[in-house]
């Protein structure tokens, strides 16, 4: 039977191929792209600590902030990825792996932003960010369309991950693989399919979680192609 996942799945894993070469090019700036990602990640983890401090949303936060976004170590995971896709197509449902294009969709998305952002950092001479520069950078390197997507993205994701979470066979097939993964070399990319996984069927409301990250993100987005000069603030109705 044909899996249209499977084709999505190629397609994004390519992308962040082609994405992973041109951070490791020669000339890319990269000490910026370090110190924007540095930023975001705070920025995050300061947008959603209220979350984070409830004991139902903790691992979710740290999944979301730490996992899904940001940091080079993705550049290890894809690798693998692409060596264990053949067998992920082979026996994960296609609702499954277009779960996991999506999450490498908003991986390429999430980079492509942050790669050009850099790129603006050098062009203005930025070399640290305070949230008047990071505005500055922003407008210059994003367009409203695919901002949007990233965060659409998002909420789609998380819902599209509420079914399959509770799938048996998904998870007998990660325990199945966490053994021969990990003698494989593929550890680094099991550990990120069972935290996400483990910390989504954790939720104590999945709805709550995705809507709530979708609201703010999209707020401050709208806020930052406003001229906004505090786009990340939380208003009474944001919490």
């Amino acid at each position: 039977m044909s899996k249209p996942g499977a084709d999505l799945l190629r397609s994004m894993l390519t992308r962040n191929h082609r994405l992973a070469a041109d951070i490791g090019g020669e000339g890319f700036p990269l000490s910026r792209f370090e110190t924007l990602q540095r930023w975001q990640l705070e920025r995050l983890t300061v947008t959603f600590d209220d979350l984070y401090r409830q004991e139902g949303y903790r691992h979710a936060v740290e999944f979301f902030v730490s996992d899904l976004y940001g940091g080079l170590d993705f550049r290890q995971r894809d690798k693998e990825m692409d060596r264990v896709a053949p067998v992920m197509i082979r026996f994960l449902p296609n609702r499954a792996l277009v779960a996991l294009a999506e999450a490498f969709e908003l991986q390429a998305l999430s980079l492509e932003y942050d790669i050009a952002m850099a790129h603006v950092m050098e062009a203005m001479n930025i070399e640290e960010l305070g949230m008047p520069d990071y505005c500055r950078v922003y407008l210059a390197a994003s367009d409203r369309a695919g901002r949007e997507r990233q965060i659409l993205l998002i909420r789609k994701l998380g819902r599209d991950l509420k079914p399959i979470v509770r799938k048996p066979v998904i998870n007998a097939l990660l325990r199945m693989l966490r053994g021969p993964a990990h003698a494989a070399g593929f550890g680094n990319l099991q550990e990120f399919l069972e935290k996400g996984l483990a910390s989504f069927r954790g939720l104590a409301d999945p709805n709550h979680f995705v809507d709530t990250i979708f609201e703010r993100e999209w707020a401050a987005m709208e806020r930052l192609f406003a001229g906004d000069p505090d786009p990340f603030r939380l208003l009474e109705n944001d919490s």
